[in-house]
C-alpha cells in the first residue's frame, strides 16, 4: 500500500497571533471535505452539496464504502448540531482557505476522529464536549463510533445514545 503524504493545515483563530499547525492524514483530509459539502448542505439546503459529498465520498474511500462514509459523517453532524447552541464555523470546500485552514470546530472533528481511531477515549469524551458545547454528545461519540467501524479503526461500540 502507498503511503500519502500528511497534509498541513493551521487552526483559523482570529483572537490568536500565533498559527497552530496540525498535519491531516489522507483519511482526516478526504473526511474533511466531504464534512465540508455537507455543513454547506445544512447551511443552504437548495445547494444541495449533499451530491457532491457522495460523489466526493465515492472517489476518495474504498468501494463499496464510499457513500455509507458519507452517510455516517452525514449523521455525525446533524448530532453536533443538535447537541450545539451555536453555529458550527467551517470553510466552504470552495473558500480560498479551505486547502491551509480548518476552523476550531473543525480541529474539534478531527481530534474526535483521531481519538476513536488511535483508542484515546478520555481525549475523545472531552473534545467532544467542547464540539457540542457542553450539550448531550453521547449521540455524535456513537455516530463518530460507528463511522470508525465501518473504517475498521474501531471493533467494538463504546457509545450508545
Amino acid at each position: 500500500m502507498e503511503h500519502l503524504p500528511n497534509s498541513q493545515v493551521f487552526v483559523f483563530d482570529p483572537s490568536r497571533a500565533d498559527r497552530q499547525a496540525l498535519a491531516l492524514d489522507p483519511f482526516e483530509t478526504d473526511f474533511l471535505r466531504v464534512a465540508r459539502y455537507l455543513c454547506q448542505t445544512h447551511e443552504e439546503p437548495v445547494a444541495q452539496c449533499w451530491m457532491q459529498a457522495f460523489i466526493e465520498a465515492e472517489q476518495c474511500f474504498p468501494p463499496p464504502f464510499g457513500a455509507t462514509i458519507a452517510h455516517a459523517i452525514s449523521i455525525a453532524l446533524t448530532t453536533v448540531q443538535s447537541a450545539r447552541g451555536g453555529v458550527f464555523s467551517y470553510f466552504r470546500v470552495s473558500d480560498t482557505l479551505s486547502d491551509d485552514a480548518i476552523t476550531q470546530e473543525e480541529r474539534y472533528l478531527i481530534e474526535v476522529l483521531r481519538g476513536l481511531r488511535s483508542g484515546d477515549i478520555a481525549r475523545v469524551r472531552s473534545v467532544a464536549l467542547l464540539l457540542c458545547q457542553g450539550g448531550d454528545a453521547d449521540a455524535f461519540l456513537g455516530a463518530m463510533e460507528r463511522l470508525c467501524m465501518i473504517t475498521g479503526d474501531v471493533s467494538r461500540l463504546r457509545f450508545q445514545p
